[in-house]
């Protein structure tokens, strides 16, 4: 039977170096891969953190040296066997407080060590990735908190603490088996402390040829035909491969079936990594637990992490991977169902962190109608009557546009493109809608939501110069603006002659209409058919000044890129606002007066 090979582990040593000896990895090291120098950062940042935690002595017998951590290496040493060594290694990274992880390499600060609502985020992205499987780490009933935020401000977290396999010997044998029942108990320690043996000789000595892990070391990599099974590979890389996770930084995205991001840094430097991922910010905060796709959450992390750089200068980025549940799998088992890798680039991230001040994640009562709903919407009765815990009294709101637009940067697109396309992570919420609203399309109830919830926040991106290559391009805008106040304008003047409709509805249904017909103009001259017709509509007087004064603009934009165009058109659509709110000197929060 096939086995899976370490990744790029072309040349593993015949005999791996003893503790005893002093053992050094290096990041230069043959089959160092991503998750091989993440987990090199992980055993950095582990040993540093034991030294200003002041119980280095504790960890003996493993032993190092202030030289012996270095930009680019690790050594280690031990005054006795290799296990005792490794045991004390792990027994320190991998710890349990209060039924949750804690890792002292990154939960160093006093609020994560104390607050284990702060490390929830990590805990549960490790036990619903590198640690999902029930025989890998078996895992208690799931448990439901609330925690205050702030006054009069709570959210409601959740967890499932390790657990451990015993004999039930409450009950009698299993009269297949002729054996006790199993049951499960907490348990202190995780997968990782305890596969630390598979690493070791009959002697507690590291082994010399190549040693074979469970399946968790590639989360989301599921078996397939017999083809993928175990990872095998030197022990001195298995070690790093174990710590890994440690260092990654785990979100989710507050779809259905609560897909996990895992994002895996690309490691130059361990003193700098060191000092750019220890941060809260990155993974404490629960306001930003829930991302809205791969790229905002590898984009969030490169932001926060290279604004606490002591170099700004970075050339190393990070891989995300989203894993979840299919219908295909066995259920509850999940898969990865994306990859991104994400290049660190100063314009990009300059231009993220103004996506995330104009769109970023909020806290909102339950009682608000919001776009977003609960991350935990299944069962709630259920959940409170078992637990006896009250409903926290609020959610975090999840731009969703954040999650295309993020993905629009990485690609080097314009931001606005395909705004009016739903991503594949929400199409399971937006199907729920459009079940309450027969005869409506996803599209368009994505689009009504856009509108109506992000209309503001898209106008102070549009008004940020960082995110404009091209000013004709919001120039365009400008001019879709007034086309669409003139419009508007000729709706209220029927509306004051006594139509039978009402402003509301009319507003609506022109809206929908423009939308709809800016949708299906899929070439450079159906959008130009479309836009004249919308121009020929109100009379002259009406019309835009600015056009009048250079009627070639529009056209320039779309006879070089009509697609630019129609997505500057339904961005237009989705942020107008009256001209007095446009520049800031009018009051009227009405997102459809007109001009």
């Amino acid at each position: 039977m096939a086995k899976r090979k370490a990744v790029d582990n072309k040349t593993p040593p015949d005999k791996p170096g003893r503790l005893r000896d002093g053992l050094t990895w290096r990041l230069s090291d043959p089959g160092m891969g991503l998750l091989e120098r993440a987990g090199l950062a992980a055993l950095y940042m582990s040993l540093r953190a034991a030294e200003e935690m002041g119980v280095k002595d504790e960890l003996a017998p493993l032993t190092w040296s202030e030289s012996d951590l270095k930009s680019d290496s690790v050594t280690v040493r031990s005054t006795e066997d290799d296990k005792s060594a490794l045991m004390k290694l792990f027994e320190w990274a991998w710890q349990v407080r209060e039924g949750v992880l804690f890792f002292p390499a990154v939960h160093r600060d006093t609020a994560m060590k104390d607050n284990r609502h702060l490390r929830v985020a990590t805990h549960n992205g490790v036990f619903s990735t590198f640690l999902q499987h029930i025989n890998v780490q078996p895992k208690l009933s799931r448990e439901f908190h609330i925690v205050e935020l702030d006054v009069g401000k709570s959210l409601r977290f959740s967890f499932e603490r390790p657990a451990r396999r015993v004999d039930d010997l409450d009950q009698p044998l299993n009269p297949k088996t002729k054996r006790p029942f199993k049951k499960k108990v907490e348990s202190f320690t995780v997968r990782p402390v305890n596969e630390v043996s598979k690493l070791l000789t009959g002697r507690g000595e590291l082994q010399s040829g190549t040693v074979e892990l469970s399946s968790w070391v590639f989360p989301g990599i599921a078996p397939r035909y017999d083809l993928e099974q175990a990872w095998e590979g030197p022990a001195t890389t298995a070690v790093l491969n174990m710590l890994a996770p440690i260092a990654c930084v785990f979100q989710r995205l507050p779809n259905e079936d609560n897909t996990s991001l895992v994002v895996v840094p690309d490691v130059q430097n361990l003193e700098d990594f060191d000092l750019g991922r220890n941060s809260p910010t990155i993974h404490g905060d629960p306001v930003w637990t829930d991302l809205a796709s791969l790229s905002d959450a590898g984009l969030r992390f490169l932001s926060i992490y290279q604004t606490r750089r002591a170099r700004q200068e970075l050339s190393s980025g990070c891989r995300i991977f989203a894993m979840g549940t299919v219908g295909f799998y066995n259920k509850g088992q999940c898969i990865r169902k994306g990859v991104v890798d994400i290049a660190s680039e100063q314009r990009l991230l300059r231009r993220y962190r103004l996506l995330e001040k104009h769109l970023g994640n909020r806290w909102c009562r339950r009682r608000m109608e919001t776009e977003q709903k609960p991350a935990v919407t299944k069962k709630k009765s259920t959940e409170k009557s078992e637990t006896g815990v009250p409903e926290a009294n609020g959610f975090i709101s999840v731009p969703t546009v954040r999650g295309r637009i993020a993905d629009n940067l990485i690609l080097g697109q314009p931001w606005y493109f395909d705004l009016a396309e739903p991503l594949r992570w929400d199409h399971d919420a937006l199907e729920r809608q459009r079940k309450r609203r027969p005869g409506i399309s996803i599209e368009r109830i994505w689009y009504e939501n856009l509108s109506r919830y992000q209309k503001e926040p898209l106008m102070n991106l549009i008004r940020e110069d960082e995110m404009w290559d091209d000013p004709l391009e919001r120039d365009f805008a400008h001019v879709f603006w007034e086309i669409l106040g003139a419009l508007y304008y000729r709706e209220k003047e029927a509306v004051d002659r006594g139509g039978s409709r009402s402003w509301g509805d009319r507003i609506e249904d022109l809206n929908e209409d423009i939308r709809r017909n800016l949708t299906r103009a899929k070439t450079g001259p159906l959008l130009r058919e479309t836009i004249s017709e919308l121009l020929a509509r109100p009379v002259e007087k009406y019309r835009s000044p600015t056009l009048r004064q250079n009627p070639g603009l529009m056209w320039r934009l779309i006879d070089r890129d009509w697609k630019r165009g129609r997505d500057l058109a339904l961005l237009a659509l989705a942020s107008y606002q009256n001209k007095e709110k446009r520049e800031g000197t009018g009051t009227d929060k009405s997102a459809t007066a007109a001009d």
